[in-house]
């Protein structure tokens, strides 16, 4: 690479112009990035070249450059927004280099930036290009905190790391408004991780970092830690976070010295959390109802119009058919004849009710067919037909509401694909779903007439003793997550457990259409809950009063509760359970009565 222009002065900086490029590069990377024969604009997949990250806006590659390893980063603004921003706040690129430079000056730990390239007036050619010195032996903090949680002493010291960094950058003015753990990298260093910044082109600097906005960028990194890490890990964290920023109180002219209450400073960052959760969760959910990276929009046959699954950026554990990649030019072949997928002629026939037909059939995907599970809704009588026409199908609902439980952490079966056929565009005559098929798996109430049973007693109590444990869990996450579910029964709670039962189930949700989302659960409708679950498993010879009792006092543990509340709601219960079952009984009579089957 020649240059065209170059600065002369004594700095660290080289600067030069090449094919329409301005440069700006460190001048002790400087001969290295020259010498190369690398179109860096044009990278592609080779010896010492690989393709770490893709999307519409930007690429991120590794590259082997002399004895050197970089990461190159090229953003393409091609949509309005990224055209806008690059008028009004420059190239990403160049954020991210002077980002790198103001966090080196002060101590910050980041990424180095190597190298800036931009085409154009200050980039308002197109496309621009960061690169950075990568760093060997890191790992985003997510994954290494999952894999170093249950050691101690290596939890505790990256507990203490990670709240130094973070103190350190407030004090000094650096404020990542993208602090998740994945924009957080960690070196080992003996047993002690090394944290830094990585992705910085959201990061602000040169000004101090008010309260409110400590609050909501540590509500950021809580968001993930709430549900992988322990409250009493969360409130040291919160403790060394006050104490280094006492230490580094006189770090930068930016730094402010706050009079921090730790319990206050706990309730905010709580409530902060809640509000950046709820805005996530909100813009997952609306991505499940338009086209993009992991979704599209479909119309596979004349009239049937729906939605499809093109990738699942968090597969559930007992996922099979959701862990693979599909394209929408598949979906729309599988798709030409949708009503043959609930064929019992050519699928497993599962279900074949009043209801809904089910079948279980196979996608013919590589590099092995995934099964899936089919269904298709019924109307049961003259009214429900009319009510099928018009509004949400219920179809529709479940694979909004599954998704919506996927997104907030919920185990469910992944919806894969869900089309409705329309008459004259409007009135709805047909439905069909797709789900992810769970292998292995049983009910809860088959799982404990058919293997529960069969174990000696002092084994049943410890497997029921977990169960409850697992159950209670769920349930208290479900309700605070804001859902109801006015058809919670043991058949419609799916497990994988396989013997000899050491570890904890996984747990399914399904039959959406008794699930709701209503933001905040009163008790009331929590202790329905509980009874309907209760009433569900009378008929089984091991779930006894006793443990009905016990599943109570695990559900109501750490929720505020005096130790005696539980008896007032006991007593509550077992009327509710009581009511249950008699109305269950007069459903059965009626059934019985009209279909000749329950």
């Amino acid at each position: 690479m020649r240059p065209v222009l170059e600065s002369t002065s004594e700095s660290s900086i080289v600067e030069f112009v090449e094919d329409g490029y301005q440069w700006c590069v460190a001048r002790a990377h400087a001969a290295n990035v020259r010498s190369s024969r690398i179109d860096w604009f044009a990278l592609r997949e080779g010896p010492g070249v690989v393709l770490v990250k893709h999307n519409s806006r930007r690429e991120v590659w590794r590259v082997t450059c002399g004895d050197r390893n970089y990461f190159v980063k090229i953003y393409h603004p091609t949509d309005a927004l990224a055209k806008l921003k690059l008028i009004f706040r420059g190239p990403a690129a160049t954020r991210e280099w002077a980002v790198g430079t103001y966090a080196e000056a002060h101590a910050i730990d980041t990424v180095v930036p190597v190298a800036t390239a931009l085409k154009g007036f200050h980039g308002t050619g197109g496309a621009s290009l960061l690169i950075t010195e990568a760093v060997d032996g890191v790992e985003p903090l997510n994954d290494y905190w999952l894999r170093i949680r249950h050691d101690r002493h290596r939890a505790n010291l990256l507990n203490e790391s990670l709240a130094k960094l973070i103190a350190r950058a407030h004090q000094c003015g650096f404020q990542h408004d993208d602090m998740h753990p994945g924009n957080i990298l960690v070196k080992e260093s003996g047993r002690r991780g090394e944290v830094l910044f990585v992705d910085l082109h959201s990061v602000r600097t040169g000004r101090s970092v008010s309260l409110r906005e400590v609050y909501a960028n540590l509500a950021q990194l809580h968001q993930w830690f709430r549900s992988h890490s322990t409250l009493t890990r969360r409130w040291r964290f919160l403790e060394h976070y006050i104490a280094y920023r006492h230490r580094f109180a006189q770090a930068s002219p930016f730094a402010r010295n706050f009079s921090f209450d730790p319990k206050r400073l706990v309730t905010q960052v709580a409530l902060q959390a809640q509000k950046h959760a709820d805005r996530l969760w909100s813009k997952r959910d609306r991505r499940t109802r338009r086209s993009g990276r992991y979704f599209a929009r479909i119309r596979p046959p004349t009239g049937w119009r729906g939605h499809v699954l093109l990738k699942s950026k968090h597969p559930p554990s007992m996922a099979q058919a959701s862990k693979l990649t599909y394209t929408r030019k598949q979906w729309s072949q599988w798709l030409k004849s949708p009503l043959e997928w609930v064929d019992p002629r050519k699928h497993h026939l599962v279900k074949d009710s009043h209801t809904a037909t089910i079948c279980k059939a196979v996608l013919p995907t590589d590099p092995a067919p995934a099964t899936v599970i089919v269904k298709r809704p019924l109307a049961r009588n003259l009214w429900k037909r009319g009510s099928m026409w018009f509004g949400t199908s219920r179809n529709m609902r479940a694979w909004r509401m599954a998704n919506m439980l996927l997104n907030r952490d919920l185990p469910v079966a992944q919806p894969l694909a869900v089309v409705d056929r329309y008459v004259l565009g409007l009135i709805r005559v047909d439905s069909v779903i797709f789900t992810d098929f769970l292998p292995d798996s049983a009910d809860l109430e088959t799982f404990l007439a058919r293997d529960v049973a069969a174990l000696p007693h002092a084994k049943q109590r410890q497997v029921k003793d977990r169960l409850i444990v697992s159950v209670s869990n769920l349930l208290k996450t479900f309700h605070n997550r804001g859902f109801i579910h006015r058809d919670l029964k043991a058949s419609n709670l799916l497990l994988n457990w396989p013997a000899p039962y050491e570890a904890f189930p996984s747990f399914a949700l399904i039959d959406m259409d008794g699930i709701r989302h209503v933001c905040r659960t009163t008790d009331r409708r929590r202790h329905r809950a509980v009874a309907r679950l209760c009433a569900s498993l009378l008929g089984s010879p091991v779930f006894t009063l006793t443990d009905q009792l016990r599943f109570l006092k695990r559900y109501l543990a750490a929720r505020g509760r005096a130790a005696c509340d539980w008896r007032v709601v006991w007593r509550e219960l077992q009327a509710q359970v009581s009511d249950k079952q008699h109305a269950k009984t007069l459903r059965r009579r009626w059934k019985l009565a009209h279909y000749g089957r329950e």
